[in-house]
Parts: structure tokens; sequence; C-alpha cells
């Protein structure tokens, strides 16, 4: 992520619009808030550099 602050109220307003999500006026500050935090919790796990030559590890079926 970048170091400056992402307008996030158009995130939210943009975001809404593509998937046809209508957010009523009266809960658009509370959407923002949660956004800004989903973006707090999951800036440290973005930031974690993964090696190119990783692979997935094989799935278990009984």
């Amino acid at each position: 992520m970048a170091d400056e602050k992402p307008d996030v109220g158009t995130l939210v307003d943009e975001a809404a619009k593509a998937i046809g999500l209508p957010i009523a006026p009266q809960y658009r500050a509370n959407v923002i808030v949660n956004y800004e935090r989903s973006m707090l919790i999951a800036k440290p796990l973005l930031e974690v550099e993964l090696d190119d030559e990783l692979t997935s590890a094989p799935v278990f079926r009984p």
C-alpha cells in the first residue's frame, strides 16, 4: 500500500456501485470506518514478501 491515505469514501462508493449494492446515507459513515479497519487489519499481511519459488501445499483428500 502507498504511504498516502486513500480516499476510502470514493472506494466505498465505487465498490458499491460496481456490485449494485446501495448504501443508505445513514450507514455510509460506518461502512467507511469498517473499510478503514479492514485495511489496517490486512496491511501486515499484504506487506509480507513471498518467495516466487513457493508452491502451494497438496490438498488432502481422504
